[in-house]
């Protein structure tokens, strides 16, 4: 087994992927429309160690998923603000007629407002939330990616790790559907 290498252990070699010579890895995002012109030559930009892979991978996943969760949390948090704000009647308004009530515990729990401090503080619980789920995915797929890459030989281009991160918000998506009903 001399010769086996792989993008997971760059110290053994190059392995069976042919880096070119002057290879600096691309800026993120690097996005390029690939021609066919140009994945016949090669020419485009393409990733080849598994360090940039992940990195890719990871930024996408961060970027999609924190901003889907994100906007759902804006829009709880408005649909929160609102329930809050609407109005509706007095419990004395609707109770007129009922001697049990006493007028004064109305008036007490009437004048107290429900704290503004969960609207605020929502979308960056779900954000901390977002970024440990997309580090934790990101992390599997993204080594997962650069090992299948390597040991087929191949140039991964900076398309792959995007549509990956898509996949896995999809994925999420799709699945809490599922969820969403039973709970219902």
């Amino acid at each position: 087994m001399g010769g086996v290498s792989s993008a997971l252990d760059p110290a053994r070699g190059r392995g069976a992927v042919s880096v070119p010579d002057g290879y600096t890895t691309p800026s993120f995002p690097s996005l390029y429309l690939p021609t066919l012109h140009d994945t016949t030559n090669q020419r485009g930009i393409f990733l080849y160690e598994a360090e940039a892979i992940w990195h890719f991978t990871l930024y996408w996943t961060l970027l999609l998923l924190g901003s889907l969760f994100l906007i759902c949390s804006i829009y709880a948090s408005l649909t929160i603000f609102i329930n809050m704000t609407t109005y509706r009647d007095k419990p004395s308004d609707r109770n007129r007629n009922d001697p049990s009530l006493n007028k004064k515990k109305i008036a007490r729990k009437r004048s107290k407002k429900p704290p503004l401090w969960p609207i605020f503080i929502l979308p960056l619980i779900s954000v901390v939330i977002a970024s440990g789920i997309s580090l934790i995915s990101a992390t599997v797929v993204g080594f997962a990616l650069a090992a299948i890459y390597s040991a087929g030989g191949f140039s991964m281009s900076t398309w792959v790790p995007f549509l990956w991160a898509l996949i896995q918000v999809l994925v999420l998506l799709i699945s809490s559907y599922s969820t969403l009903t039973s709970i219902l």
